[in-house]
């Protein structure tokens, strides 16, 4: 039996998120996912995850914005590791230690601060760690249960090697969605207010990737909504619409289509068969290095590293960085370059090869002191890629993986008893 009550606004009074609400109103249950309950305390603290890691005011009206989502996600997630209970595949601390890890690596946040830092906003460390342990179950499930009933044939693998060959050459795009799907006359609404205010909030500054990866239904999101490099013939005909309008840079507006509504970026543009290599890249950088006070009474580094972040925060260029750097006193501050990124020492390579230009690196302790650096001009150096079969094979299987898990889930909820009680 499938049964889902419409989330309605009206009855989001609790979410509100008083201080002074009871242990009583925590313990509600929030929603019932089969023979599981989803309690009220659950929801407040995704719902506080996803605000504070979106860089959302945490107010009434934007809580109320995201409650329909991030309700629909923790029992999509429920679902999915209820599935992957019966098929007996789990995943250990360790292995949520290891994506806690990638997620500040991709964050360029040094390592161990993801937890101390949500924590000191308010967010239990069992909230993130839950929300990756289902995100990784998940993608396990897939590539046990699912990965293994893919075939593609050798004719199959010829006939997309002949198109993807005739394309070399042709312009491409690299793409990143927000989709939010639409499966009811309330979920347009709901739909609709929480795209219309991730939209003020990619305006106002907060990165996509951040705002994909929680709020996003498509699978892509657990890639901060990435959808890889795309010729317009390989895309949605709605999508490759709402693409072709856009420049490299731009986020298109809220746009509905025929399953949901959808925010598109559009991250780069290159020739299908080039490649950058990123060590061959000439680069330009400022580096500032700000004292480290030694001694009992010295802050802990974690917060010193804070400091020097905030120190950079909000620079656009720099000449603005080397006059913020002397201003504040820095022990040494220098332009350097250009210089190819393979010339450089391992540890600065590694730092810059992910900075943009005018984007500051994330500071790092040295000898000398703290270390903040920002990239002035970058060159990039492209080679051309030949197409192998096995590319080929590789990316046909990602589709159909893809496809089938997204088929996979619909099942899930299809079959599932669902009572949403807010």
């Amino acid at each position: 039996m499938f049964r889902r009550l419409i989330l309605s606004l009206t009855l989001l009074a609790p979410l509100a998120f008083a201080a002074s609400a009871g242990a009583q109103d925590f313990d509600r249950v929030a929603a019932v996912v089969n023979d599981e309950a989803i309690s009220l305390h659950d929801v407040i603290a995704r719902v506080r995850l996803s605000l504070v890691s979106a860089n959302i005011p945490d107010n009434v009206d934007n809580r109320r914005r995201v409650v329909p989502q991030v309700v629909r996600k923790m029992i999509d997630e429920r679902l999915q590791m209820q599935e992957a209970s019966r098929l007996k595949i789990s995943i250990t601390a360790g292995d949520i230690d290891t994506g806690i890890g990638m997620i500040e690596q991709q964050n360029r946040m040094p390592k161990g601060t993801l937890i101390p830092n949500l924590t000191r906003q308010g967010i239990e460390a069992s909230t993130i760690r839950e929300q990756i342990r289902a995100d990784l179950t998940w993608m396990r499930l897939m590539t046990r249960a699912i990965q293994p009933q893919i075939r593609i044939g050798e004719e199959e693998i010829t006939d997309r090697f002949e198109i993807m060959r005739a394309r070399q050459g042709q312009p491409e795009s690299l793409l990143a969605e927000i989709y939010l799907p639409v499966d009811s006359a309330a979920a347009e609404d709901e739909a609709k207010r929480l795209g219309e205010g991730l939209v003020d909030q990619l305006r106002a500054g907060t990165p996509f990737a951040v705002l994909a990866r929680q709020f996003s239904r498509a699978p892509t999101a657990a890639n901060g909504g990435t959808m890889g490099w795309m010729n317009e013939t390989g895309l949605d005909d709605e999508v490759a619409a709402i693409a072709a309008k856009l420049t490299k840079g731009q986020v298109s507006p809220l746009t509905r289509t025929s399953s949901g509504f959808h925010i598109i970026a559009l991250i780069d543009q290159r020739i299908a068969g080039q490649f950058v290599d990123p060590e061959a890249s000439t680069v330009t950088y400022s580096r500032m290095i700000l004292p480290m006070p030694q001694g009992p009474g010295a802050p802990p580094r974690q917060q010193l590293l804070a400091q020097a972040a905030k120190v950079s925060a909000g620079t656009k260029s720099c000449a603005e960085f080397d006059t913020n750097a002397h201003r504040i006193g820095a022990l040494k501050v220098e332009r350097i370059g250009p210089s190819t990124l393979s010339a450089l020492n391992a540890e600065t390579r590694q730092i810059l090869m992910p900075v943009t230009v005018n984007q500051v690196s994330q500071p790092n302790l040295t000898t000398d002191g703290i270390q903040v650096m920002m990239v002035c001009s970058r060159d990039e150096a492209t080679k051309v890629a030949g197409l192998t079969r096995d590319q080929v094979r590789r990316t046909i299987e990602d589709e159909r993986l893809d496809m089938l898990s997204r088929r996979y889930l619909r099942d899930l909820r299809r079959q599932a008893f669902i009572d949403v009680r807010l």
